[in-house]
């Protein structure tokens, strides 16, 4: 018997186990092909399925920790998600400063190769007033992908029409390449930390966290501590950005700013009081309550995309009123059988309710659609992601199920 692509099933198990327990992935987030290459690579260097099931009883092994780093997601660019740099810039700033700091920080959480970390640095420096200290730190679990933001060297990959050049970042210094500015350089560090686990104390407080692209891959509860941790790091009055579909409610202790496509947060100077409790006012006999006067309809709404209808039911899904966010999922896919995101949202909401039999059809429905398209090819929705995401999702859902 044997697991996905022919590899052995019980290191197949035990090398997902151990991603799982050291990142907070969920099961069909770890793509088996990942895992496939690296066991493969390592039996064609002459090593044996004993030796490599044994290594990965110690998560600190050389193997393990290859493991884990296939299994990582590293797709990131400068300024994805421009709306966060604009915001950034024109409303966090601004309400930051408003408390005199001595400084601004800011952590990117989970930022891969550096994309994400040089970027806020340069819009927190060309937002700060002349002289104001910047400083921003980008942390990740992979020691390589950090080993590559420091050498601060991109190429076109790094540079995306989706992402605009909003603020002076980089300079060419070939036909492809570009080099990070050395006044945004100097101002950024990097360093290895999981998120399972608290940042150390060490690093203190940040006015603005990014964590986008992250948290889509853990499980429910990993997704739970992270925040938890990532909260703890956000200084009084600052802000916090998470992916569009990451989380479904607001985290304990801040409130949320500007639409809620944008998924910002902010964390109030003062505590948040408990809401009050709201108490009707009597109506005194013989002064019935006034009925209200009828309201004129507005006129007809033009025609929206989908990607609005999918941002109705996350705001629904946000509230906990999932019922009716799957009825307007399922009514979005009937009208736009082909919007990838849709499918996804669907099939991932139905494998949350335990009706995996109803995800699946939708899953092998994302996988052919997105195997037809350029795997480059940006599909518009909450948040513009490349055909092969969508592939790729629906790749690790239905191979994990055939696992099973």
């Amino acid at each position: 018997m044997t697991g996905p692509g022919g590899m052995d099933p019980l290191l197949f198990a035990r090398a997902r186990q151990l991603v799982s327990e050291r990142t907070g992935f969920r099961d069909d987030a770890i793509a088996p092909e990942s895992l496939e290459r690296v066991v493969r690579a390592e039996l064609a260097r002459g090593r044996s399925l004993g030796e490599l099931l044994t290594e990965l009883q110690n998560p600190e092994s050389p193997f393990a920790q290859v493991v884990v780093r296939s299994s990582l997601v590293g797709e990131t660019y400068f300024y994805r998600h421009p709306e966060h740099f604009r915001f950034v810039a024109r409303d966090g700033v601004p309400g930051v400063l408003r408390r005199n700091p001595m400084r601004l920080r800011g952590w990117s959480a989970g930022c891969a190769t550096g994309e994400e970390a040089y970027s806020l640095a340069s819009c927190l420096l060309a937002s700060a007033p002349p002289g104001m200290p910047v400083e921003v730190l980008g942390t990740d679990i992979n020691e390589t992908s950090l080993a590559h933001a420091r050498r601060a060297t991109y190429g076109a990959w790094s540079r995306r029409d989706s992402g605009p050049h909003l603020f002076p970042l980089y300079r060419a210094t070939g036909e492809r390449e570009v080099v990070i500015l050395e006044a945004v350089r100097s101002v950024t560090t990097f360093a290895v930390t999981n998120l399972m686990g608290p940042l150390p104390d060490l690093f203190g407080h940040f006015e603005f966290i990014l964590c986008r692209n992250v948290l889509t891959y853990f499980t429910p509860a990993a997704r739970e501590v992270a925040i938890g941790h990532i909260v703890r790091a956000l200084a009084p009055g600052g802000y916090l950005f998470l992916g569009t579909v990451e989380v479904d409610r607001v985290p304990d202790g801040l409130v949320r700013v500007g639409p809620p496509e944008l998924q910002a947060f902010h964390r109030p100077e003062t505590p948040l009081a408990p809401p009050k409790a709201l108490v009707p006012r009597p109506v005194r006999a013989g002064h019935p309550r006034m009925t209200p006067p009828p309201v004129a309809l507005p006129p007809p709404e033009p025609p929206r995309a989908p990607s609005q209808f999918h941002l109705e039911a996350l705001e629904r899904i946000e509230q906990g009123d999932v019922p009716r966010a799957t009825l307007m999922l399922e009514a979005l896919v009937r009208q736009f059988p082909d919007y990838l995101p849709g499918l996804l949202e669907l099939a991932l909401l139905r494998e949350r309710n335990g009706a995996r039999a109803a995800a699946y059809p939708l899953m092998r429905a994302v996988h052919a659609r997105a195997a037809k398209l350029p795997p480059d090819q940006l599909v518009e929705g909450p948040e513009c992601l490349p055909a092969r995401f969508y592939k790729a999702s629906a790749d690790a859902y239905l191979n994990q199920g055939a696992a099973e």
